[in-house]
């Protein structure tokens, strides 16, 4: 059976697709792991790992106590979801290619 790999962060906000066209605007000449599936999937995993808890960081500094309540409740999501997608992150780095699941 093929290994099949996760295309997305659990919130969707974090596309493999988007990754991947960011990674060949940016460069003229692209790594050599990029070729290599695995290798990309991992790097795919760093770069939503570091986005995503990058993200919730600069979203919870704006939280303070006169945050109207609706306002902050929807950070507070925002903030939770993107901690998901980060701590997804850190175990799909982990995980062996067959292991890996859409």
């Amino acid at each position: 059976m093929a290994s099949t790999y996760v295309e997305r962060s659990p919130s969707g906000l974090f596309r493999m697709a988007a990754w991947e066209g960011d990674m060949e605007r940016r460069h003229a000449q692209l790594p050599r792991w990029y070729w290599d599936r695995a290798q990309r999937h991992r790097q795919f995993a760093r770069w939503v790992e570091a986005e995503a808890d990058g993200m919730a960081m600069q979203l919870s500094r704006h939280l303070r106590p006169d945050t109207p309540a609706d306002t902050a409740g929807a950070v507070r999501r925002m903030v939770d979801l993107l901690a998901r997608d980060a701590e997804w992150a850190r175990h799909a780095e982990e995980l062996q290619p067959a292991e890996r699941a859409a």
